[in-house]
């Protein structure tokens, strides 16, 4: 049987995590908790608890775990003039991802990830990108993630490849979202489009989860998917919605878990053709991921996911 391929689209970073002992900031909230900020002493300096550095973007991360459950893998993205840059592209080396298709520009993009309380607070930089000069190689999926202005330049080749029986997974990062009228012809063709709860609000003007979901599906897509935290995630494919939750986890890092839910759905996807497994297994891999401090070191291979997925008896897809 021919290994599956896919190409990840998007912007790559180096993260750095700083976890901040509870004792060292305040979280101030409103009253019903829905909206929270992290109080530091001003002009003072903080100790840091333990810090990580590594590899990221929704990209990267999505790549990385496409490559681990056996898919053969390409990203497509640019990376600066640096010595970050060839961290970067060695970690993709080291994990049998193809790098021909990263361009070199400017500096790397970075972020600064405040763990406090087991949640964290991104602080992100991203240089301006001319993405025009990016390839996409012969692939059966493309899985477009998050990237910066300029990243449209890419939709043409994407609808090209899609009109010869590619199929694509968008996965739209915060600058897409704001200006998501760009990426709407990739949404009529897409086999899958995901979001968070929040993301689907802004996109669909709909605070219920059946109404977003009925409109991301008359945007084109076949298959509409909300992930809401620790509420699980919803599917729409047709006239159907469903709903799974999530998989057991000892949580202490949560950056990553969406994009490893993404690699295992979308993963799935591929080598299953089954949306309840492709539920489970973007679970189980989401809740490994957040058992590990940063984005992708708690990524599974395909035997260690179906492993942990059949454990699990009660992780179930429910029609809703």
């Amino acid at each position: 049987m021919d290994t599956k391929s896919i190409q990840t689209i998007g912007d790559l970073t180096q993260d750095t995590i700083l976890e901040i002992d509870e004792s060292q900031a305040e979280l101030l909230c409103d009253i019903r908790h829905q909206s929270c900020e992290i109080a530091l002493k001003y002009g003072e300096k903080i100790p840091v608890k333990e810090l990580s550095v590594g590899c990221g973007g929704s990209a990267l991360n999505t790549a990385v775990g496409f490559s681990r459950l056996g898919l053969k893998t390409t990203i497509s993205g640019i990376v600066g003039d640096d010595l970050i840059a060839d961290e970067i592209i060695q970690f993709l080396k080291e994990g049998e991802i193809n790098t021909s298709q990263i361009k070199r520009q400017g500096q790397t993009n970075r972020s600064s990830i405040i763990l406090y309380k087991k949640e964290r607070t991104i602080l992100s930089y991203h240089g301006p990108r001319d993405y025009r000069g990016l390839g996409l190689t012969k692939s059966d999926w493309i899985y477009f993630a998050s990237a910066n202005k300029g990243i449209e330049a890419l939709n043409r080749k994407v609808l090209e490849q899609v009109s010869r029986g590619v199929k694509l997974a968008i996965n739209p990062g915060s600058w897409e979202l704001k200006n998501f009228e760009i990426f709407l012809p990739l949404a009529r063709v897409a086999t899958a489009l995901i979001l968070n709860k929040s993301e689907a609000e802004l996109i669909t003007g709909e605070n219920k989860i059946a109404n977003q979901l009925k409109k991301m599906l008359s945007l084109g897509t076949k298959i509409a998917v909300i992930t809401d935290g620790r509420n699980g995630a919803y599917f729409a494919l047709g006239n159907e919605n469903y709903h799974i939750g999530i998989a057991p986890s000892d949580l202490l890092d949560s950056t990553g878990a969406g994009d490893s839910f993404s690699a295992g759905f979308i993963g799935g996807l591929i080598m299953t053709s089954s949306l309840e497994q492709s539920a489970k297994w973007g679970m189980v891999n989401s809740a490994s991921v957040v058992e590990s401090l940063g984005a992708n070191k708690g990524l599974l291979s395909r035997s260690e996911i179906e492993n942990r997925a059949n454990k699990l008896k009660s992780l179930k897809i429910a029609q809703i």
